[in-house]
């Protein structure tokens, strides 16, 4: 018998929950440890579209990529996701920036399904070290390289500098402009992540780096059936849903 605490403690080891930033609230955010768990549920976000898969699916247990809290709670009313989620008992760990963080997490997975060879973290250690480097099998321009990530991730890229000759690129998951100014510094040629702000597009062309996105969710949530492979290779007696459930829909 499995129980959500044996969940908790297997995904503490292999990305671990203290490694999370300060400002996350990832963890068992919702049930009881000792529960029996049988069957197990995935997806980037809870949701209600999730949830109600989740209890389709008869899940003990829905793991989540964000939180399904972020804020401190002063009151639960009946018609939040916490609140649906315990009527219906199901408990909730969250793994977040700690996935994030993790050797086999969301920049790893991102860096391998594009095709990138010689994958390692980007230096400095910390904060920086969910950023992911490596090379391509052979240069090619950044709009080459967006064709190569929108056809991995079936997903729409938004490119800056596409005649740029491409060697090496960083990869992050979600949000992860902001770590352009350190990619510039290492002479990295291109960045894949998620989404950036209209400044951040300017400010890569201004420092001579390829910004590629395509999309917080399309970036992230690819790690997620990975994930639940490595949980089905250590409980291979539990029952497992990968749930997909994009938040928006590209027309035109």
């Amino acid at each position: 018998m499995s129980t959500v605490r044996d969940i908790f403690s297997f995904i503490d080891e292999i990305a671990p929950f203290s490694t999370q930033e300060e400002w996350d609230n990832s963890g068992l955010l919702v049930g009881n440890e000792n529960d029996e768990v049988k069957k197990i549920a995935l997806c980037l976000d809870a949701t209600d579209e999730t949830l109600k898969k989740a209890v389709e699916f008869g899940a003990d247990l829905l793991v989540t990529h964000h939180p399904i809290i972020w804020d401190p709670l002063k009151f639960v009313p009946s018609d939040t996701l916490v609140s649906k989620a315990i009527r219906r008992g199901i408990n909730v760990i969250s793994c977040h920036t700690n996935w994030d963080l993790a050797e086999a997490g969301v920049s790893c997975v991102l860096a391998s399904l594009i095709g990138l060879n010689n994958i390692e973290k980007l230096e400095p250690e910390g904060e920086l070290s969910m950023v992911r480097v490596g090379t391509l099998p052979m240069p090619m321009t950044a709009r080459e390289l967006a064709e190569v990530v929108s056809d991995a991730l079936d997903a729409v890229v938004a490119v800056t500098s596409p005649d740029k000759e491409i060697s090496t690129v960083a990869v992050c998951g979600g949000a992860g402009a902001c770590f352009l100014p350190d990619i510039k510094r290492h002479g990295i040629d291109a960045f894949v992540t998620g989404e950036a702000k209209h400044n951040e597009y300017l400010d890569a062309r201004e420092l001579d780096v390829s910004l590629l996105c395509a999309g917080h969710y399309e970036t992230e949530t690819v790690s997620m059936p990975v994930l639940k492979n490595l949980l089905k290779e250590e409980f291979k007696d539990i029952e497992y849903l990968y749930i997909e459930d994009a938040p928006v829909e590209y027309i035109g």
